[in-house]
C-alpha cells in the first residue's frame, strides 16, 4: 500500500493507535469503577466500537489489564533508563527520576500498577509484573538511601517512604483522570506534586 511519501499512516500505524486508544480508555475505565466493575461492553460502548472489534485486538478483559499496567511500568522503567546519569547528587538523582516518572505516567495514561489490579489477573500473568514493580520500588528505596547519607535528607524509613511514592503514582494518574480529564499539564503536575511531597504541608 503506498504511504504518500510517509504522510499516510500504515495499516500497522493505524492499528496501533486504535490499540493505545483503546487502552486510554480501559485505563480511565479501570480507574473509575474498578476492574471487577468495568465490562469489555462498557470499553467497547465508551470506544464507539462493538465488542467483536474490540477482540480484534485484544483476546480479553484481562489482556486489556495487563496491558494498561504494563503501560505503567514501562514509564517508571524508561524513567529510570533516561535517568541513570542524571548526575552525582543522590538527591538529584531521585527528584529527576521521580519527575520523569510521574510526567511520563501522565502522558501515557496508564493504570494503577497496584498489587491489587495485578492480582486480579491470571496467575500466569502476574509473575513478571509483580517482580518489575518491586525493582521499580527498590530503585526508590535506593536512591532515598543515598540521599539520606549525603545529608539531603531527613532520616526517613526509607522502605516504607519507598511504598508511598510508588502508590502516588496510582494517586496522581487518578487525579489527572478526574480533575483534569486527562488534560493536565504533566511537568506542571508532575513538579507540582513532588513540591508537596518533599516540603510538607507546614508553614515555614
Amino acid at each position: 500500500m503506498a504511504d504518500w511519501n510517509g504522510e499516510i499512516a500504515s495499516r500497522e500505524e493505524l492499528r496501533e493507535r486504535k490499540r493505545r486508544a483503546a487502552l486510554r480508555v480501559a485505563s480511565r475505565l479501570f480507574n473509575e469503577k474498578g476492574y471487577h466493575a468495568t465490562s469489555l461492553d462498557e470499553i467497547a460502548d465508551r470506544i464507539g466500537v462493538t465488542k467483536t472489534a474490540l477482540y480484534y485486538y485484544f483476546r480479553n478483559k484481562e489482556e486489556l489489564l495487563y496491558e494498561c499496567i504494563e503501560i505503567s511500568l514501562k514509564a517508571g522503567e524508561r524513567a529510570k533508563a533516561e535517568t541513570e546519569e542524571a548526575g552525582p547528587g543522590a538527591f538529584d538523582r531521585f527528584r529527576t527520576f521521580y519527575l520523569a516518572f510521574l510526567r511520563h505516567v501522565i502522558e501515557d495514561g496508564g493504570t494503577y500498577a497496584t498489587l491489587v489490579n495485578i492480582r486480579a489477573l491470571p496467575a500466569s500473568m502476574q509473575q513478571q509484573l509483580v517482580q518489575r514493580r518491586e525493582t521499580l520500588r527498590a530503585h526508590i528505596q535506593s536512591l532515598l538511601d543515598r540521599a539520606v547519607a549525603e545529608g539531603r535528607l531527613r532520616e526517613v524509613e526509607t522502605e516504607s517512604t519507598s511504598l508511598f511514592l510508588f502508590a502516588a503514582i496510582n494517586w496522581i494518574m487518578a487525579y489527572s483522570l478526574e480533575q483534569h480529564g486527562g488534560r493536565a499539564d504533566p511537568k506542571i503536575t508532575a513538579e507540582a506534586f513532588l513540591d508537596q511531597v518533599l516540603r510538607g504541608l507546614e508553614s515555614r
